[in-house]
């Protein structure tokens, strides 16, 4: 569980199986990390859009089961008033909310099974085509 202190109220972000069950959030989370990874993609209008989009369905999901909210406008509005409250010594900015989110879907352990499954994959079929 992640804790985003805002206006001096304390939200408690939760994920569980739940959150990700009937969206696709964890893919496009694992997908985004991928493109941060590819430094050879170039990042558009469209990827910041995406990236945008994301984070706040992700601080949605979190929000549900601590800190419910009525609408994802809401979860919206919550992450305008951090960002407005973030400095030079403490950024507040998107990719700073993303990586903390990604940091704890990964301690959960749901991208951490996610990459685990996918390198099996890769390693299945590279030994799959060698014996071809």
């Amino acid at each position: 569980m992640m804790t985003l202190k805002v206006k001096d109220k304390e939200y408690q972000l939760k994920y569980g199986f739940n959150n990700f069950c009937d969206t696709d959030l964890l893919d496009r989370t694992s997908e985004m990390l991928d493109i941060l990874r590819d430094r050879s993609i170039e990042k558009d209008n469209a990827f910041t859009r995406r990236m945008f989009i994301l984070v706040r369905e992700l601080v949605f999901e979190g929000l549900k089961k601590m800190n419910p909210v009525d609408s994802i406008e809401e979860a919206g509005d919550i992450l305008d008033d951090y960002f407005d409250e973030g400095t030079e010594k403490e950024s507040h900015g998107l990719m700073d909310i993303f990586s903390k989110i990604a940091n704890e879907l990964l301690a959960e352990g749901f991208i951490g099974d996610l990459l685990k499954t996918a390198q099996k994959a890769v390693e299945k079929k590279v030994k799959n085509t060698k014996k071809s």
